[in-house]
């Protein structure tokens, strides 16, 4: 078997380079770590390794289809915060920048923002609560919610100014801790 240790990085080629590399260092905060003008690219990183993004220049994009919901490959990219007030902090952001989120989930452990890159790429930003992995040993189950949006001129929604995971969270995770969720695999 091989011992992978983690995801290095994702290449996407992109139909503008230039708006690539400023969506995600201007919104979504990488750093460029190399560009290389003679060969084409631009690695970016988020500062635990050389490059997590890189973006290259397709070199036909107007011939290119663009990326579909529901085809197969890459579905998103999802991008963990560390605490809940970035979570907060990043819906604000992405609304301050223009971004569209095209939609908002509680999925038990995890609550998560998804929107798109230039390209049309899925992106998901979320916080996962502390050892979830502990927590849902046998899975999580699928009792994921809807949660309300709002638009850069009103406030943020309720699920964003409360603390979470709060007791009524914590109520779930114990609910579903009490239940056997059928593990999955070989």
């Amino acid at each position: 078997m091989i011992n992978l240790s983690s995801i290095g990085h994702v290449l996407l080629r992109v139909a503008d380079e230039e708006a690539s590399k400023r969506f995600y260092r201007d919104v979504l905060g990488f750093r460029i770590a190399e560009q290389d003008p003679e060969h084409g690219g631009v690695f970016m990183t988020l500062g635990d390794g050389f490059h997590t993004i890189d973006v290259m220049q397709h070199p036909a994009p107007q011939d290119a289809p663009r990326p579909q919901r529901g085809q197969l490959g890459l579905g998103h990219i999802a991008f963990k915060v560390a605490s809940y007030s970035a979570l907060r902090e990043a819906y604000a952001h992405l609304l301050k920048s223009g971004v569209a989120i095209q939609r908002a989930a509680d999925h038990v452990c995890q609550r998560s923002i998804y929107f798109a890159d230039p390209d049309g790429n899925g992106l998901e930003i979320y916080y996962e609560m502390p050892r979830a992995l502990a927590l849902f040993p046998n899975g999580r189950g699928d009792e994921d919610e809807v949660l309300a949006l709002s638009s850069a001129d009103e406030p943020l929604p309720q699920w964003l100014v409360e603390d979470w995971p709060g007791p009524a969270a914590m109520a779930k995770v114990e609910r579903l801790r009490g239940q056997a969720v059928a593990p999955t695999g070989d």
